[in-house]
């Protein structure tokens, strides 16, 4: 009789970022009403919910930043004050990952062949802001595997630090 042997799970070291901004302070969040960016995971390839995200973005003018990758895509909004973060939300809400907290977003790349497709930014108000940028920049990089090996190096090379809190955790592969 031959054992199966199940594989070792492997764990890699990924990046994200949180919704506010690098200067909130931890007092600030716990009182919760803080200013912050929409953002969206979506986990399905279903453009009926990449159109009805973006059109959720163009109702209330503002600018986001979409990227397709992994299973669906992710959405990156511009920062708003919190009685309207709730509003879009609540619109967003029923295209999202329902097992998804709308708070945090990774930027990296879990595994080499992953889907991890060109940003877009679409503007319903303003030219790209410089945490746009910055953010396209860090994608446009790990899309092309440029990225520093050394993820907070990277992080500061392209700005990120500037506009979010960054975070970068350890995930296992299944």
């Amino acid at each position: 009789m031959s054992e199966t042997l199940s594989p070792i799970p492997q764990k890699v070291w990924v990046c994200g970022v949180y919704n506010w901004q690098a200067s909130s302070t931890k007092e600030i969040r716990v009182k919760n009403e803080y200013p912050r960016h929409n953002w969206c995971d979506i986990d399905t390839t279903d453009q009926i919910n990449f159109d009805s995200v973006l059109a959720v973005f163009k109702k209330y003018g503002i600018d986001c930043v979409s990227q397709r990758c992994g299973k669906g895509w992710h959405f990156f909004g511009d920062l708003v004050e919190y009685e309207l973060w709730k509003k879009i939300w609540i619109d967003i809400k029923p295209f999202a990952d329902p097992r998804w907290a709308p708070h945090t977003l990774r930027i990296s790349k879990k595994r080499p062949n992953e889907i991890w497709e060109r940003p877009i930014y679409h503007k319903h108000k303003n030219d790209p802001p410089n945490w746009a940028r910055s953010l396209m920049h860090f994608l446009c990089k790990a899309l092309r595997n440029e990225n520093s090996t050394n993820l907070w190096s990277a992080i500061k090379d392209c700005g990120i630090h500037k506009y979010w809190q960054p975070v970068v955790y350890e995930v296992e592969l299944k």
